[in-house]
C-alpha cells in the first residue's frame, strides 16, 4: 500500500485591482531582484524563509493569509524574480513550498502550508527573513490571532494619516472596507481576535472626524458594524462580523482593502469556504482489493478528523487516484459503494444511503411529534417603527406561515404591540424577524429642477411709397399723402408765402409728419375726396423707428412719399423651476403647485357641467434605497401653463418626462432635455418691381426671425439621516 500526499498549488483567488496575470519571469524589468532563498528548520518545529535580494528593502514585504487553503502571500513591490524558476519544494515543517510570480510592479511570493501559523517578516539591509512558527493556529476558533504584518514601523518614521475609511458592498456579497492612506509605507497588522478582525495602524493618525462606527447591517453583508479609534499613535479599526465568514486584504498604493466574504455553511459539505468544488488537500491512493473502512481510516489519519463507519459498511474496492483532493477522494468512494456522509463539527458519519434516509425520516417525525407536544409560551412585542398590524399579518400569511399551527398573533392597536402565543423555538425565530425589520425607515430629499432657457432674435424692415399728381382749387394748391398706420393728411399751401399746414384726419394710427414750412414753393395737388394714395404699403408692424420724407416738385405738379420703418428684438431669457419633496424610503410622495382651469362639458342628461383642468407644475417620486447607498426612483416631473384660447377654451402647454433612474446619493442626474430652434427668413414684394437692383427695397418688406429654446430637467436625491439632515 502506497499513500502520498501532495500539496496543491492553485490560485489564491486573489489579486491587485488592474494586475496582469503573473509572468513566469521577467527579471530584466526591475533594477532590484530577488537572487537567492533558503530554507532553515529551526528548534521548536520553526522555519525560517530568507529571501537575499540585490538591493535593501525599505520595509518588510507586505502580506496576507488564505486559511482555505493554508496560505501566506508576500509582495516585494518593485522586485523582480531573478531566481530563474518560478517554484521550490521546501518540505520543512508546515512549509511544503513557495511559489513567485513576477507581475508588472512587484514579485509575489505564495508559501504553501500544510496548516495555517502565525509569522514574522524582518529586513536588514538585503536580507529579508520570514519565520514561520510551530503552533496551529485556528482560522474559526474562539482564541485565533492569525497576525498578518503589511508593513513594519521604523524608529523615527514619520507620522502617517488616514484620509477616508469607506465601506461597499461587493457583488458577490462581501463587505469590503476600504481605507486611503497618506502614503503607502505605513505600518499595517491585522490579526483575527475571537469573533473580531483588528487591524492596526502603526504610527498612524485618525482625524476626529473618522473616529466614528460605521453601522452597515443593512448592507447584507457579513459585517455589522466598523469602530475605528485613536490609540496613542497608533489607530485601531475593530471589525464585527456574523454568521461564518473568511476575510482576505491587500493593499494598492495608497489604498488598504479589508473583504469579509460570506460562507455558506453546508452540512454535507466536508470542506467549508467560498469557492465551489473541492478544496482539500491532494493526495494520492493506490489499493488493490481493500476494505472500505481501511480506506476511511487512512482518511481519516490524513486529515485529522473523527469517522464514525456504521457497522453495515462492509466490502472491498480498488482504487487509484492521484493528486486528488482528500474531499473528491472521499466522495468517489461514498458513491462507489453506495454510501453517503453526513457531518457535524469534525466528526463524519458514514453509513449506507438507505440506513441515513430511514433514521433521517424518524428524526423529522419524532421532531414534529414534539412540536406537536412541547408546551405553549406567550410573548409581548412592542413594535417601535412598524406598525403591529402589519407585522401581524406578515406572520400569519396563509401562503407561508411563520407562526406553528398552534401559534397565534393579537394586536393592541394602541400601544402598537403585539401579543404571540408559541413554541419557544418560533418565538425565537419571531424575535429575529423583529430585529431585522423594526427599524427606522431612511429618508429622502428629491429636489427637481426645470431649466427653460429661451433666446429669440429678429429683425424687420419695410417701406411706404407713394406717387400723387397736384390738384388747384382757386389760389389755394392742397395734396395728400399716405404715412405709417391708416391716416390722411390733408396739405393746404399758402402760394404767397409757400407755408404748408398738415391737417390730420385719423383712421387708425397716428401721423408721422410733422408740420413743414418750404419756402418757394407751390402746393401739389391730391385726389378730389382726400383719400390715401399709396403705392406701396409694406410698413413694419409696431416697429420702434422709421424715416419718412416727401418730394414735390412744383412745374410737373408731382409729390413723392417715401416711408422707411425697422425693427430689431434681442430677448433673452430663463425659467427655473424648482419642486422639492421628502419621503420616506419606497414611499410614494407628490408635491403639486399651480392652477384649475374651468370648462364646461355636456352631460348624460344634456346639460353642461363646470369640470377643471390642472395646469400644474407637479414632482411624483417613488424612490428605494439600495444597500451601497444608491438610490433608484420612478419619477413623473410635469409643467403645465394655460396657453392660446382656442373658442373661449384655452389651451394647455406641456411639459413632462416620466422615467426610472439610478442615481448615487447627493449626485445630480440629467433626466431628459428638449431643444427647439426657429429660423425663418419671410420676404413680402410687389412683383416685378421688388425684384429690380437698388431700387426693389423700396417694393419689399424683409422678415427675419431666429428663436431658440431649451429645456433641461435636472433630477438630485439626497439620503437623510436620523435627524432629517441631508447626508
Amino acid at each position: 500500500m502506497l499513500v502520498t500526499a501532495m500539496a496543491g498549488i492553485g490560485s489564491l483567488g486573489i489579486a491587485y485591482a488592474e494586475e496582469p496575470a503573473a509572468d513566469a519571469n521577467r527579471p530584466g524589468e526591475f533594477a532590484n531582484k530577488i537572487e537567492k532563498l533558503d530554507f532553515v528548520a529551526m528548534s521548536g518545529g520553526r522555519v525560517a524563509i530568507q529571501i537575499q535580494t540585490t538591493a535593501a528593502l525599505t520595509n518588510p514585504p507586505a502580506g496576507f493569509t488564505l486559511n482555505n487553503p493554508s496560505r501566506i502571500a508576500l509582495d516585494f513591490p518593485a522586485v523582480g524574480n531573478g531566481l530563474g524558476k518560478n517554484s521550490l519544494q521546501a518540505g520543512q515543517g508546515v512549509l511544503k513550498g513557495v511559489n513567485v510570480a513576477q507581475a508588472r510592479d512587484k514579485t509575489r511570493l505564495v508559501l504553501n502550508l500544510s496548516k495555517m501559523v502565525a509569522y514574522n517578516a524582518t529586513t536588514q539591509g538585503r536580507e529579508t527573513t520570514i519565520i514561520l512558527q510551530a503552533g496551529e493556529t485556528s482560522a474559526t476558533g474562539a482564541g485565533a490571532t492569525i497576525v498578518s504584518r503589511f508593513a513594519e514601523a521604523k524608529a523615527g518614521e514619520k507620522l502617517h494619516t488616514l484620509n477616508n475609511i469607506d465601506f461597499v458592498r461587493g457583488k458577490n456579497g462581501e463587505g469590503r472596507i476600504m481605507v486611503d492612506l497618506s502614503d503607502p509605507t505605513a505600518g499595517i497588522d491585522i490579526r483575527q481576535q475571537g469573533k473580531t478582525v483588528v487591524v492596526d495602524f502603526i504610527n498612524t493618525d485618525l482625524p476626529s472626524k473618522l473616529q466614528r462606527r460605521l453601522n452597515v447591517v443593512n448592507f447584507n453583508t457579513p459585517v455589522l458594524y466598523v469602530d475605528t479609534i485613536k490609540q496613542g499613535n497608533n489607530t485601531r479599526m475593530i471589525i464585527e462580523p456574523q454568521g461564518m465568514w473568511e476575510q482576505s486584504a491587500y493593499q494598492a498604493d495608497k489604498r488598504f482593502i479589508i473583504d469579509i466574504r460570506p460562507v455558506q455553511e453546508d452540512p454535507n459539505k466536508l470542506v467549508q469556504g467560498s469557492k465551489p468544488g473541492y478544496a482539500g488537500e491532494k493526495l494520492s491512493l493506490n489499493f488493490q482489493n481493500i476494505d472500505v473502512r481501511s480506506v476511511l481510516q487512512v482518511i481519516a489519519d490524513f486529515t485529522g478528523l473523527n469517522i464514525v463507519t456504521s457497522d453495515t459498511v462492509t466490502g472491498n474496492l480498488t482504487l487509484r487516484l492521484k493528486d486528488v483532493p482528500w474531499d473528491q477522494a472521499l466522495d468517489i468512494i461514498m458513491s462507489s459503494k453506495g454510501l453517503t456522509q453526513r457531518k457535524t463539527g469534525n466528526v463524519i458519519w458514514v453509513a449506507p444511503t438507505d440506513e441515513v434516509a430511514a433514521k433521517e425520516k424518524l428524526m423529522l417525525e419524532a421532531s414534529a411529534q414534539i412540536e406537536d407536544l412541547e408546551p405553549m409560551r406567550t410573548e409581548v412585542f412592542t413594535l417601535r417603527y412598524q406598525k403591529a398590524e402589519v407585522f401581524r399579518n406578515i406572520i400569519s400569511d396563509a401562503k407561508q406561515k411563520i407562526l406553528s399551527k398552534r401559534g397565534s398573533a393579537v394586536v393592541d392597536v394602541r400601544t402598537n404591540t403585539v401579543f404571540i402565543q408559541d413554541t419557544v423555538k418560533h418565538l425565537e425565530e419571531i424575535q429575529n424577524i423583529i430585529n431585522k425589520i423594526d427599524i427606522p425607515v431612511k429618508q429622502v430629499m428629491i429636489e427637481s429642477r426645470l431649466v427653460i432657457a429661451d433666446e429669440k432674435f429678429g429683425r424687420s424692415l419695410g417701406a411706404r411709397f407713394g406717387v400723387q399728381k397736384q390738384q388747384t382749387s382757386g389760389d389755394t394748391r392742397y395734396g395728400s399723402s399716405g404715412t405709417l398706420g391708416n391716416t390722411i393728411t390733408q396739405r393746404t399751401i399758402d402760394p404767397t408765402t409757400g407755408t404748408i399746414t398738415e391737417t390730420i384726419a385719423n383712421r387708425v394710427g397716428s401721423s408721422t409728419l410733422a408740420t413743414t414750412s418750404i419756402p418757394g414753393t407751390v402746393g401739389v395737388g391730391v385726389s378730389a375726396d382726400g383719400a390715401q394714395d399709396l403705392n406701396v404699403n409694406l410698413p413694419v408692424a409696431n416697429a420702434f423707428g422709421n424715416f419718412a420724407f416727401s418730394l414735390f416738385r412744383l412745374p410737373a405738379g408731382f409729390l413723392l412719399n417715401l416711408e422707411l420703418s425697422a425693427l430689431e428684438t434681442d430677448q433673452r431669457g430663463k425659467i427655473v423651476s424648482s419642486p422639492r419633496v421628502t419621503t420616506a424610503n419606497q414611499q410614494k410622495a407628490i408635491i403639486e403647485q399651480g392652477t384649475q382651469i374651468p370648462f364646461q362639458q355636456a352631460t348624460s342628461s344634456g346639460a353642461t357641467a363646470v369640470q377643471f383642468k390642472n395646469a400644474s407644475l407637479s414632482l411624483e417620486v417613488t424612490p428605494q434605497i439600495t444597500p451601497d447607498e444608491k438610490i433608484i426612483m420612478d419619477l413623473e416631473v410635469k409643467k403645465d401653463r394655460v396657453g392660446q384660447v382656442f373658442a373661449n377654451v384655452p389651451s394647455i402647454d406641456t411639459q413632462r418626462v416620466q422615467t426610472q433612474v439610478l442615481v448615487s446619493n447627493g449626485e445630480t442626474a440629467v433626466l431628459g432635455g428638449i431643444y427647439e430652434q426657429t429660423e425663418r427668413n419671410d420676404v413680402d414684394k410687389v412683383p416685378f418691381f421688388g425684384d429690380l437692383p437698388f431700387i426693389g427695397n423700396v417694393f419689399k418688406r424683409r422678415i427675419k426671425q431666429n428663436d431658440k429654446t431649451e429645456l433641461l430637467i435636472f433630477i438630485t436625491p439626497k439620503v437623510m439621516d436620523e435627524n432629517l439632515s441631508v447626508r
